[in-house]
């Protein structure tokens, strides 16, 4: 309900809103400058007819642009541009880390918030003209910008003709380059800024949007004159960027100024009012059909042809990734099998250690809670992760294989996990509401419960706060993981300068809590890469030594409260911060960094000992193991949601209450698991067939019932 009163506000209030740039005053101001040019060029037909044709108001292309207004509001309402978007947050970073934070804030004045107000547009627009660029030159960016220029007519709507994948680069380059501006003008002005705003909206902006903005995209002709031209894009300009002409190819990608245009060698200032026809070109300068004729296929092809430029920039070898080196060794059953057990027994310590909070058994249990088994084995889990990763990506060895795996991986089971989060959240609230005590329980708008989810990004404190998804708070070590995988993936898989901008940019998106555990999880890939020592006369000894040396040193470090020391040093360490603000879920970084270590050299120690050990998968006890551990990712991700429904309706004099509200949370974990998680591999085949088919398949597959025919007028 959140999200549907998110959308509508934002359709409504989009009229009157003055940051919009097509809000009924911005209209009716454009209305009037174009009645005194009507006037002025001796207009032979009705100011009406002139100022909105029939066949540009009832094109079909402008039918698409009022749909994608209204799925670019829905996409707006799930918050994915506000996520993507923190130039603020970036500032303020900027400003604690050169110290600006404790200075005392001067008063503003006038000159000072007027050059602010300058300087924040024109850095912004300085991100636009870039990122209006690189749409346009990077291949895999343009079908996402072609949405865009595929409109065959020009209305102050066609702004809103943007695929919902757009604006998310913009946004990300702007904040991380306006934030750093903005951060400087902060420290440079001592702690507080302000910009000069009418009604709400940034001076210049309105000025712009009042003046000039709406003609950009219209029938109707404004030159500026070549000299205004090199400092400021007329509508003229813009126009003719959306020109299928090849003269005006990649010409004129400014929003407000033409300085970068003329700066960067992409300038085109007419000399005279030029015959444009808008459109997609063929590349020789002929339009082509329209390639998105509907709403679906402007919101679907996209992805397939910014996958194909992606796959065929691959094929060429121009350098963009590079192939892994296969595995030398395959994962000797004996190791195997030993994972699968600490898989599972992690899992399970986790689902034990939540179940002995005081609201579900009444604290018989509150020792587990007090040995921190919960957080001590999601540790585990990390380094179980790194090892079974850096083993997938040698078998995978190219970036498309590696990212088609984790995300099916993923995905199978996280979309139905956050569905059934929802349903049993809903119905465990209305049954009981004391069993969802605020500390661990967060009722988000489903807008952003699922932009959160479906990204993965609740523990992303790089894009915005941390986030609680309902009741289902173990999500926070996925939103890990996957941070893992994509630093991991681009370190590996891609080469050269973009290697380092796409590990920076993950780096800066999922924040310090992932950052601080990412080396605990590296030391899982290093027990992977380390080729075990099994033919040196003391191989087994020392194997043997390391696997049960190192669990015997984890637990005497445990007993004699070596975490509280840890912690204790983190707390000292970030004082005067509040080190849990700042980590988080890592505020025991420095302790799980010892798990990680102890477990890492225990499983190299079994490495060893495994190596030529034979291991009959027949056997009940292994095919327990393998069973349990088959359905470890959705008893981790399911477990709490259902505790706490349980919690709400099992009748607390039920006997046998423990083992009831053990029992059915494993039974629904598992039969969740049967249904999503173990069939993966009919998930994955179904997955390629249907790629397959759309790949095969022609454009105009897509190309639904909306293609009718079109009037000699309107083609």
């Amino acid at each position: 309900m959140d999200t549907l009163n998110s959308f509508l506000e934002s359709v409504f209030s989009a009229p009157i809103d003055l940051n919009v740039r097509y809000s009924i005053f911005y209209i009716c101001c454009s209305v009037i400058i174009a009645y005194f040019i009507w006037r002025s060029r001796g207009g032979s037909e009705s100011f009406i007819k002139w100022l909105a044709p029939k066949n540009v108001y009832s094109h079909r292309s402008n039918l698409l642009d009022i749909k994608l207004f209204f799925a670019s509001r829905a996409v707006a309402a799930l918050g994915v541009f506000g996520a993507l978007f923190f130039p603020t947050t970036m500032a303020y970073a900027l400003l604690n880390l050169l110290g600006g934070s404790k200075l005392e804030p001067a008063q503003p004045g006038w000159a000072q918030t007027v050059l602010v107000t300058l300087i924040i547009v024109v850095s912004s627009d300085f991100c636009k003209y870039w990122a209006h660029r690189a749409h346009h030159e990077m291949k895999f960016l343009w079908p996402f910008h072609a949405v865009h220029h595929s409109a065959d007519v020009l209305t102050p709507l066609t702004v809103q003709r943007v695929h919902p994948i757009e604006p998310l680069f913009r946004n990300v380059l702007i904040s991380i380059f306006v934030g750093i501006v903005q951060g400087l003008c902060l420290y440079v002005f001592v702690g507080e800024i302000n910009i000069l705003t009418i009604g709400g909206a940034n001076a210049l902006y309105f000025v712009f949007n009042a003046l000039s903005a709406n003609f950009r995209h219209s029938h109707i002709w404004i030159s500026y004159g070549r000299v205004i031209e090199h400092i400021l894009i007329s509508p003229a300009q813009h126009q003719i960027h959306h020109s299928v002409a090849i003269k005006h190819h990649d010409k004129n990608y400014g929003s407000i100024f033409a300085l970068w245009d003329w700066m960067f060698g992409t300038l085109y200032i007419p000399t005279e009012r030029e015959k444009l026809t808008f459109g997609v070109s063929d590349g020789t300068g002929k339009p082509i059909d329209q390639p998105y004729p509907s709403l679906i296929a402007a919101l679907v092809l996209p992805f397939k042809e910014s996958w194909d430029a992606i796959k065929g920039r691959i094929s060429t070898g121009t350098g963009m990734t590079q192939t892994v080196a296969p595995n030398t060794e395959a994962i000797q059953p004996g190791f195997s099998l030993w994972l699968d057990f600490l898989r599972a027994s992690a899992a399970l310590t986790v689902l034990f250690g939540h179940m002995a909070h005081i609201r579900f058994t009444r604290g018989d249990y509150y020792f587990l809670r007090d040995w921190n088994v919960a957080s001590d084995a999601v540790a585990v889990f990390f380094v179980l992760s790194g090892v079974v990763i850096a083993y997938a990506a040698g078998r995978d060895r190219t970036l498309g294989r590696y990212a088609f795996n984790r995300m099916t991986r993923i995905y199978s089971v996280l979309i139905p996990a956050l569905i059934l989060t929802i349903v049993f959240d809903a119905i465990g609230t209305r049954v009981d509401m004391t069993a969802y005590p605020d500390l661990y329980y967060s009722p988000l708008p489903l807008g952003e419960f699922l932009w959160r989810g479906l990204t993965v990004t609740n523990l992303w404190t790089g894009i915005s706060d941390w986030v609680r998804l309902g009741t289902n708070g173990p999500i926070w070590s996925l939103s890990y993981e996957v941070g893992f995988y994509l630093l991991f993936g681009s370190i590996i898989f891609l080469k050269g300068p973009l290697r380092i901008v796409i590990v920076a940019l993950i780096a800066l998106l999922v924040g310090i809590p992932v950052l601080a555990m990412f080396p605990a999880w590296l030391i899982g890939v290093l027990v992977w890469k380390m080729a075990p020592d099994t033919h040196s006369i003391h191989a087994r000894s020392r194997a043997w030594s390391m696997a049960v040396g190192s669990i015997l040193l984890l637990v005497a470090l445990k007993v004699t409260n070596v975490p509280e020391w840890l912690a204790n040093f983190t707390f000292q360490l970030f004082q005067p911060h509040n080190y849990h603000a700042i980590l988080v879920y890592s505020d025991e970084v420095l302790w799980n960094s010892v798990i990680a270590f102890c477990i890492a050299v225990h499983l190299y120690g079994v490495r060893v000992l495994t190596e030529d050990l034979p291991m009959p998968d027949d056997s009940l006890v292994a095919r327990s193991v393998r069973w349990i551990a088959g359905g470890s990712f959705s008893l981790y991700l399911v477990h709490y949601p259902t505790l706490h429904l349980l919690d709400a309706v099992l009748p607390e004099e039920l006997p046998g209450y423990d083992l009831w509200l053990l029992g059915l949370t494993l039974m629904i974990c598992f039969g969740f698991a049967a249904l999503f998680e173990r069939p993966l591999k009919q998930y994955r085949a179904t997955m390629k067939r249907a790629w397959s088919w759309v790949s095969s398949n022609p454009l105009s597959q897509l190309k639904t019932a909306q293609q009718s025919p079109q009037s000699a007028e309107n083609r």
